[in-house]
């Protein structure tokens, strides 16, 4: 009975956390003023990565220390004052939007996500050329296919694709999720390298992982706040770049790397990402008006979410892939002492999640170089 309660309660769990991750960009972008946007959501941002960074960290040490029941049980504090926090704080509206739930929609959007994450997470088990990985990808696409043939005839749909038709706001939403790809590659990649190869236990594998969140913690309300003087664009690009060079340097390390070689590249990624963040999430949120903020930000947080497991699938297909090749069998996990092996597949990921950073930062060059182009034309 164990495990169909923890799927229950992990569903209830998703529910709670989607209705969070679609309004609170809205709520901050509505409540604060144009001029302290970016840096409201650049202290979003610190929140998203502390809570999302942190937690592997702290998981592991609490695991190393009790058990992983306890990973569950200290988010019910946590949860009660964020409630309480919420029905002091949040603003308060009696606005109603007239319209009708578009449940088409939503029950073709639900087929595609599962089927895509379920391909995506089911993959590697069992291979993607399986016909039952292949059925999920085709379901997912022929779905998604209907999902915006129904959302152009709704009246009231649950995705207003108009918005996509706003060219600064797909540039970013694509920007922000090759950033989550690239850096859920290093997410899912760091802990084996550190526990397997580097035989750290896992209260020391932790603590080195929390690196990425407390670095970020600073840098993202300080770039938030440096996009509402000098512009988003400019620090867009810049910080993509430092995430790249610092995504290009993971690819070198080794057996005998030392930690400060580890925290001081895992540094240049943290500051590549507070600086991209929370100017890239202002840039999103600025492009649509008032009545549609609701919309961009469960946009925003679901292309976050499937850049996330992109991200994962991406990396461990690579990493096991890379395996199998210098290995010569079919490999689905750490082999013990075949170091070597992991390496080889791990320095090839972080090259690949480099370069996605790479396209990324030459779309916002481009972006940049266009808005600079316009403005002295505008003179």
């Amino acid at each position: 009975m164990e495990k169909p309660n923890l799927i229950v309660a992990r569903a209830v769990q998703a529910i709670g956390a989607a209705g969070t991750m679609a309004n609170n960009q809205g709520i901050i972008t509505e409540v604060f003023p144009v001029q302290e946007r970016g840096k409201a959501l650049g202290l979003l941002g610190t929140a998203v990565a502390l809570g999302s960074l942190v937690g592997p960290g702290l998981g592991g040490m609490i695991v190393g220390v009790l058990s992983w029941e306890y990973i569950f049980t200290i988010n019910v504090p946590i949860g009660i004052i964020a409630v309480a926090g919420a029905f002091c704080l949040l603003p308060k509206t009696k606005t109603k939007v007239n319209g009708k739930m578009d449940l088409y929609g939503a029950v073709l959007f639900i087929v595609t996500i599962v089927s895509l994450f379920g391909a995506l997470s089911e993959g590697l088990n069992l291979g993607f050329g399986h016909p039952l990985i292949l059925t999920g990808f085709l379901a997912a696409a022929v779905c998604f296919a209907a999902f915006l043939l129904v959302e152009k005839k709704r009246k009231d749909p649950m995705i207003q694709l108009g918005i996509f038709k706003n060219g600064l706001f797909s540039l970013s939403i694509f920007c922000g999720f090759i950033s989550f790809v690239a850096m859920f590659c290093n997410n899912i990649i760091l802990p084996f390298y550190l526990q397997d190869v580097m035989n750290y236990p896992p209260q020391k594998a932790g603590l080195i992982m929390m690196a990425y969140p407390l670095i970020l913690m600073v840098a993202a309300p300080v770039s938030g706040h440096l996009s509402d003087k000098i512009g988003s664009e400019i620090l867009t690009f810049i910080g993509l770049v430092f995430t790249s060079i610092g995504l290009f340097s993971m690819s070198f390390l080794n057996e005998n790397s030392a930690v400060t070689t580890m925290v001081s590249f895992i540094g240049i990624m943290s500051v590549g990402m507070g600086l991209f963040q929370s100017p890239n999430n202002s840039l999103i949120m600025s492009t649509v008006s008032r009545d549609k903020l609701g919309v961009a930000g469960s946009i925003n947080a679901l292309v976050r979410n499937v850049g996330m497991v992109c991200g994962i699938a991406l990396a461990t297909t690579l990493l096991y892939g890379m395996m199998s090749s210098r290995l010569g069998i079919r490999v689905t996990d750490y082999i013990p002492g075949r170091s070597d092996a992991f390496l080889y597949g791990m320095n090839i990921v972080y090259i690949t999640a480099s370069v996605i950073c790479i396209i990324g930062a030459v779309l916002t060059f481009f972006r940049l170089k266009k808005k600079n182009l316009t403005a002295m034309a505008g003179k």
